[in-house]
């Protein structure tokens, strides 16, 4: 089993370990403002929507503007130790949570909660690369980003199916996964990511720039559209939410379930095609669904676009893998993440303004411009070899 594994067998133990303390606490942080905010909030701590919500936002953005100093922590202070901080937060912030009945106090905990969250992901992807077998390093990234995923709706819909009906019984679970998660990471209270060998190469600052397009790009075209999609797919394709969800279903499936064979291609012939093709299969997935396809075509572009974010994925992660330095790339990786991270802030609102501007194609087509330019971005970028 482990030679189709893209991390090397030493250390992959204590990696997967982390892996699941950092899932567990994505699921239990989405649990907690997704799943039980709504429906504890109002009636046990007599908090109205706009400031329960609002704890969701100010956690975000602490999270997303600390990443840097996170990835700085996660690999100077001990990436072990960091994240035994944010379980130890994370635990505090639930046990205080029945107290939490002014807004001020629940935004404090959820600001030091997504403080202490910031070293997780520079943390963790860095690791991945560090351990990955060589040859294999867009497999490694991309497979922990997509083992990332699911943890998401577990918390969500875990949660939240429990919280309607019995909101403490709700809060007690997450407590009890977080002291899990807690003691999952006090046993590795110790561990350190590996460093590479200093080398007295420079490694040229002004080369980081050219990953900003793409790491603000493939987030903010999607977010254009995030909050409104089934409206869309309502009043302009004519599908019930439950049917545009299996289209959904079907790309993600077809998506993850290529990576294998995209992070095999990317990690043998290179990341160039698999970057400029995906965004360019993105773009097209985006152009057309502004002009109402049928039924036939949309299970077409369903798929299509399952190729294009699986292309994309994974040459994202090889472009990252190949060109970041090895020394400081967790803090490297940081600061790209709190690029990402504001795409997907900002894409929203400049969707609801396009939306209602221009109407509800033109985030569409905003966002499919977008995709395009990035595809001939780096098209011209890697046909001047800028990265050699």
């Amino acid at each position: 089993m482990f030679r189709y594994l893209p991390w090397a067998k030493e250390g992959l133990f204590v990696f997967l370990r982390l892996l699941l303390a950092v899932g567990l606490m994505e699921g239990v942080r989405t649990g907690f403002f997704a799943g039980l905010l709504p429906f504890y909030a109002p009636e046990h701590l007599g908090l109205a929507p706009a400031v329960f919500t609002l704890a969701f936002t100010f956690h975000q953005l602490a999270e997303n503007f600390s990443k840097t100093f996170g990835g700085l922590m996660a690999e100077k202070l001990g990436f072990g130790r960091t994240i035994t901080i944010a379980a130890f937060t994370g635990l505090v912030t639930l046990l205080l949570t029945p107290k939490a009945n002014v807004g001020w106090l629940l935004w404090g905990l959820a600001i030091l909660w997504g403080l202490t969250m910031s070293t997780l992901y520079p943390g963790l992807m860095t690791l991945a690369s560090r351990i990955a077998i060589p040859g294999r390093e867009a497999r490694a990234l991309s497979y922990t980003s997509v083992l990332l995923v699911p943890w998401t709706g577990v918390g969500l819909v875990g949660i939240g199916q429990v919280a309607q009906r019995e909101p403490e019984v709700a809060l007690t679970l997450l407590i009890t996964a977080q002291v899990i998660i807690f003691l999952l990471a006090v046993s590795l209270f110790s561990f350190h990511i590996p460093m590479p060998k200093r080398t007295r190469e420079t490694y040229p600052l002004k080369r980081l720039f050219l990953f900003l397009p793409a790491a603000f790009g493939q987030t903010f075209a999607p977010a254009l559209v995030s909050l409104f999609i089934l409206r869309f797919a309502k009043e302009e394709l004519g599908l019930e939410p439950i049917a545009f969800g299996g289209l959904l279903l079907l790309g993600g499936s077809l998506a993850f379930g290529l990576l294998p064979f995209t992070g095999r291609h990317v990690d043998k012939t290179g990341y160039h095609v698999a970057l400029v093709g995906g965004f360019f299969l993105s773009a097209l997935l985006m152009a057309r669904l502004a002009f109402n396809p049928s039924l036939g075509e949309l299970i077409l572009l369903a798929a299509f676009g399952g190729l294009g974010f699986s292309f994309s994925l994974s040459g994202w992660n090889g472009f990252l893998a190949k060109n970041l330095p090895h020394v400081n790339r967790a803090v490297i990786l940081g600061g790209l993440m709190t690029v990402e991270g504001l795409g997907i802030t900002l894409g929203p609102a400049v969707g609801g303004f396009l939306w209602q501007t221009f109407g509800i194609k033109a985030p569409f087509l905003a966002g499919s411009i977008i995709f395009l330019s990035l595809s001939l971005i780096y098209a011209f970028l890697f046909w001047r070899k800028r990265w050699k």
